[in-house]
């Protein structure tokens, strides 16, 4: 991969949007933990509120399930192909049947463990506010922050434990999937792409890797078609961007599993 190449992703269900919604998550998770200051452990606090306010918005547990389950069957169905690496497919097989076993062995809902921890319901209140978590309005946020950083980590660890343990799992499922499309060199002509989607294909997300750092894509996608823009940032982000006007070569890859 060329030193500046980005690659893009675009989800195409809300199922993978929350997957990668939440692999960013504790993304930013891990960095704000692997740091010391009382700063970062606070942005870290955050950052597990906002997984939680997010996993609380439906029955990720039960969406992540069916699409284990979606997975082991597809794959499943590939066995019996001449062409298929036979012992990959029985480790990812393997692995989707662990994930779905840890899955059902995880008890209630996702979230619920933090519910009845008044200090995390103090700060998420005060949170939503701008400067409302300052010391006279939270002095048991900054009480928290005073303490070690090791014990701030322990608390951070044990708040965070069942999300890292979906994270586990949402990798897997992200991996399948990333992992199903080839890179194919297209052009935008004029900065412009545009291309029908196969319903009858289960189409998963799009991911655009392009060498160009000056440049980004703008996607709109939906059930039936997806287009592309690229834009161009002219001086500074102050400004609106503006779609370029010359071919852009890029590599595109429909992940469909």
């Amino acid at each position: 991969m060329p030193a500046q190449a980005v690659i893009y992703e675009q989800p195409l269900n809300e199922r993978i949007r929350i997957c990668l919604r939440i692999e960013a998550l504790i993304d930013r998770l891990d960095h704000f933990q692997a740091l010391g200051s009382d700063l970062a452990s606070y942005q870290a606090l955050l950052t597990v509120l906002e997984i939680t306010a997010l996993v609380e918005r439906g029955d990720v547990k039960q969406e992540i399930i069916k699409e284990l389950d979606r997975q082991h069957k597809v794959l499943t169905a590939l066995v019996s192909h001449q062409s298929v690496d036979k012992s990959r497919l029985e480790m990812t097989l393997n692995h989707l049947k662990q994930a779905l076993n840890r899955m059902h062995g995880m008890d209630g809902r996702l979230g619920e463990h933090l519910k009845s921890i008044d200090f995390l319901l103090s700060v998420k209140q005060r949170s939503v506010i701008p400067g409302g978590s300052c010391d006279f309005d939270l002095p048991q946020l900054r009480y928290w922050l005073n303490r070690t950083h090791e014990l701030r980590q322990q608390d951070l660890d044990r708040w965070s434990a069942p999300y890292r343990e979906l994270n586990q799992t949402l990798s897997l499922i992200l991996k399948n999937i990333r992992d199903s499309a080839l890179a194919e060199p297209v052009e935008a002509a004029k900065g412009f792409f545009q291309e029908a989607l196969d319903p009858a294909q289960p189409n998963q997300m799009l991911r655009i890797q392009i060498d160009n750092a000056e440049l980004f894509p703008e996607i709109s996608a939906g059930k039936h078609r997806y287009s592309i823009r690229f834009m161009r940032y002219l001086e500074t982000v102050d400004q609106l961007p503006q779609q370029v006007r010359e071919t852009v070569p890029f590599l595109l890859m429909r992940c469909s599993l």
